[in-house]
């Protein structure tokens, strides 16, 4: 495993009614390599609220808590891109499968289902690595960003990110100091081309 997943502490989030489910989850990680902290939700309305205050980096969730709410879990990836989401038994909900970064079955061995979440923090880590070379983005900075891809104004912004409106013109001004770029139509290009947003949100 990555030294990095040791070292550093990965935040989860389980999104699971099942006490059963959710504690053998708490299990299996916890007793695996990865260095987390786990927040539990039961419902889809308590993980906004969690939303309003953390941003975790993988969220684990029953595919069943999507069921009927996609609009609002695409509009959820727009104001937390940097959020990795892990389906559990998604397998008979194909249309539902490009709402999620990974998933696996609850048929699945240990190793399987910790190998599935380890992928993903080492594509975390290496986008961070990347990030960090070329001097791009903070992770509040891409918040922003696709914020304002979206054409939220810096007030919604500030609310969706619990954060003041100067703190997002703040940032504005170092997003465009960086990519050079201050119109709303280029930071999407910009935006699409760093794979901060996928050009099916706008489909």
């Amino acid at each position: 495993m990555n030294k990095t997943l040791q070292r550093t502490q990965q935040h989860i989030v389980i999104l699971e009614a099942s006490k059963i489910i959710s504690e053998g989850l708490y299990d299996i990680l916890y007793r695996s390599e990865i260095n987390c902290k786990i927040d539990h939700c039961d419902t889809l309305d308590e993980l906004f609220e969690l939303l309003e205050t953390k941003t975790p980096h993988i969220l684990i969730t029953n595919s069943m808590q999507f069921l009927n709410r996609e609009k609002e879990i695409k509009k959820t990836r727009k104001t937390h891109p940097n959020i990795h989401i892990v389906g559990m038994d998604c397998m008979h909900m194909p249309k539902m499968n490009s709402l999620f970064d990974a998933s696996f079955s609850l048929y699945d061995s240990e190793e399987q289902i910790i190998q599935t979440i380890s992928k993903l923090f080492e594509k975390l880590s290496f986008a961070h690595q990347t990030k960090t070379d070329d001097d791009s983005l903070s992770d509040r900075e891409i918040e922003v960003l696709t914020g304002i891809v979206n054409g939220h104004s810096n007030k919604e912004i500030a609310e969706s990110l619990n954060i003041s409106v100067h703190t997002v013109v703040t940032h504005r001004k170092n997003i465009a100091a960086k990519t050079g770029i201050r119109s709303q139509s280029g930071l999407t290009i910009y935006a699409i081309s760093k794979e901060i947003i996928s050009i099916d949100d706008f489909s």
